[in-house]
């Protein structure tokens, strides 16, 4: 029997490896094939009618704009809580401190010339700018550029500088315009003006309302006027006649306040530590009712976290649903988070934010990350039939997405068709009805595909995704010449001194 045994070993250990191969195999094979399934069940969810375009009805047409702040603020973070709720998603809110309340209130700008009748004209003031009564001169300094300056010898102490702006149709012409507003109000500072009044880069009277460079520090009044208004006003400068504008700012202002995120999640099984964070922010600017900025993306990840508790999918990875806060004087909301998970943040294994309107994605911006780029094509593969995506590796300032990248982590930001976004954007008319619906239903299709994909991968695709230290992301920087327009945003000098981003 002893013998029999000896001999028979070698053949058993044998047969005990390959059925314990055989085994892990099968158990691979059915994790990967359930994982395969679920992902398909989420996408034709979302590509299905579903509660996505009631709640973003509720969101425009009965809270409306939804300035940080503002009642209305705090009615979409109490909606929003209790959609997570109603999905029995796990959700609460996330209180921090924003600097300063500023709400507008009404601005009324008369013109007056010695030779005309005074005329009124559409305006509306820019963030922060400090309530009051205003008098003085318009002087045009054209498009506000250095050389339109240095060709103006007026004394502007007590001058309000009047700048042109060209057309804007698409999210290239809003970027333009940042910079083009950004270097008029640098050189309106340098020579002491009084305030700005920037020509509307909309048609048809339409006005919006954005932050200055100094954002929450800002003290020089500043102004949009209706384009058909500011055009008149010039073509009367241009015939040689003098102006001079008279503006009652009133707006609510106070000292620093606390507002809150509203953070949803459902739990990785395998990697729960591990966190995907996809983002949307739910504050907008008042004009309007803050529709494709960013109420069609804040219903898409409500629905998305809603599908998949219902068909209780989990993935290995923790999925962290994020509605910010404060994004529109500052992206203040996800700079919070970012400081106060400093100790969850090597665990971050992605971040994306979705804030460019409905139309249709076309791809993701990777953010000084091309080693992303492979990755983000393989966790679309799955969508292909839906769309055609060119992802591209320019790092975006100006939403969610900032403050994880000043941390090091892989973030993404999802591109959009222009559809129309860049026409109304924070404008009177970002309504409803400018929402493109069947975009925003497909696009929640790729969104939760490549969430999944990405919260469901093996753990060696992740592992070259390292996070960056601070050499890294300073060079980012200056490979893409990002200065001047961090400075634009006010962001900067909080990275440069260490207050903002990985240390």
């Amino acid at each position: 029997m002893q013998i029999l045994t000896l001999i028979m070993m070698p053949f058993l250990r044998h047969l005990c490896l390959t059925s314990f191969l055989f085994m892990t195999f099968q158990l691979l094979n059915a994790q990967s094939s359930s994982a395969e399934q679920d992902l398909n069940t989420l996408i034709q969810a979302m590509l299905a009618e579903s509660p996505m375009e009631s709640d973003l009805k509720e969101l425009c047409d009965q809270i409306g704009g939804r300035v940080t702040g503002s009642e209305a603020n705090q009615l979409a973070i109490n909606w929003a809580y209790e959609k997570f709720s109603e999905a029995e998603v796990d959700a609460h809110m996330d209180p921090f401190e924003m600097p300063s309340l500023w709400l507008a209130e009404s601005t009324s700008m008369l013109i007056n010339g010695a030779q005309i009748p005074s005329f009124k004209v559409n305006a509306v003031s820019k963030y922060q700018t400090p309530p009051g009564t205003y008098k003085g001169p318009l002087v045009y300094v054209g498009a506000g550029t250095d050389l339109d300056f240095e060709a103006n010898n007026d004394d502007l102490s007590e001058a309000f500088v009047f700048v042109d702006a060209d057309i804007c149709l698409d999210i290239n012409g809003l970027f333009k315009e940042y910079t083009d507003a950004a270097i008029a109000e640098i050189n309106a500072r340098k020579r002491n003006a009084k305030g700005i009044i920037f020509m509307s880069s909309r048609p048809n009277k339409l006005l919006y309302r954005f932050i200055t460079t100094k954002t929450s520090d800002n003290k020089l009044p500043q102004f949009v006027m209706a384009r058909e208004d500011a055009k008149r006003c010039i073509r009367l400068i241009e015939e040689g006649l003098s102006l001079d504008v008279s503006i009652e700012c009133k707006a609510q202002k106070g000292e620093t306040f606390i507002s809150e995120n509203v953070i949803a999640e459902i739990k990785g099984t395998t990697y729960p530590e591990e966190v995907i964070i996809i983002g949307a922010h739910i504050d907008s600017w008042a004009l309007g009712t803050g529709a494709n900025d960013n109420a069609c993306n804040v219903s898409m990840l409500i629905d998305i976290a809603r599908q998949m508790k219902k068909l209780n999918i989990q993935a290995k990875r923790t999925i962290r649903f994020a509605l910010w806060n404060g994004e529109e004087q500052g992206y203040f909301g996800s700079w919070h988070y970012t400081k106060t998970h400093q100790d969850q943040l090597n665990n971050h294994k992605m971040a994306l934010s979705v804030d460019i309107g409905s139309g249709d994605i076309i791809g993701f911006f990777t953010n000084g990350r091309d080693d992303l780029i492979p990755f983000v094509d393989q966790c679309l593969a799955s969508v292909d039939n839906i769309g055609n995506y060119l992802n591209i590796n320019n790092p975006i300032v100006g939403t969610d997405n900032f403050d994880f990248m000043l941390e090091g982590i892989p973030n993404l930001v999802a591109i959009h068709k222009p559809a129309t976004y860049g026409l109304n954007y924070h404008a009177s008319s970002d309504t409803y009805d400018k929402v493109d619906l069947v975009a925003l239903n497909k696009n929640s299709a790729i969104v939760a595909a490549l969430t999944l994909n990405w919260a469901n991968a093996d753990p060696a695709s992740l592992e070259s995704f390292k996070r960056q230290n601070r050499s890294e992301i300073q060079s980012m920087f200056e490979k893409h010449q990002l200065e001047f327009t961090m400075r634009m945003f006010n962001v900067w000098e909080p990275w440069i001194n260490g207050s903002r981003g990985i240390k």
